[in-house]
């Protein structure tokens, strides 16, 4: 069944967690929901650089790429990412994410929302 990434993320779309802890909870959504994808690392040049590379977490889902962040980002948001052509495709690295259950990602939203109002 493939659903829409705003039905199957608006709950999380305000949330800002570290690049790797994003990555978790689309592949957690993602599996809940049955889907299939693929998470990698990649080469991404962010927007107003000027030939700088930086390393960022994707998940490739229904044809789209889902950004999680990049790699050293300790506070990100997951956005869907429409600049493909932003991202070198020779540099693209699968990487294997554990699956966590739906009960995991709360546990893991609440420690993080605890620990950044401390």
């Amino acid at each position: 069944m493939v659903t829409g990434f705003d039905a199957l993320f608006r709950p999380y779309l305000t949330l800002t967690l570290s690049a790797f802890d994003n990555i978790k909870l689309v592949v957690a959504v993602l599996s809940d929901a049955n889907e299939t994808y693929q998470c990698v690392e990649a080469k991404v040049q962010p927007p107003g650089s000027c030939n700088v590379m930086a390393s960022s977490y994707f998940v490739c889902w229904n044809n789209q790429w889902i950004f999680c962040g990049l790699t050293r980002a300790y506070s990100a948001s997951i956005s869907l990412f429409t600049d493909v052509e932003q991202i070198d495709m020779a540099s693209i690295i699968p990487v294997s994410i554990p699956v966590m259950t739906m009960q995991q990602v709360g546990f893991m939203c609440v420690e993080s929302a605890h620990f950044d109002h401390c």
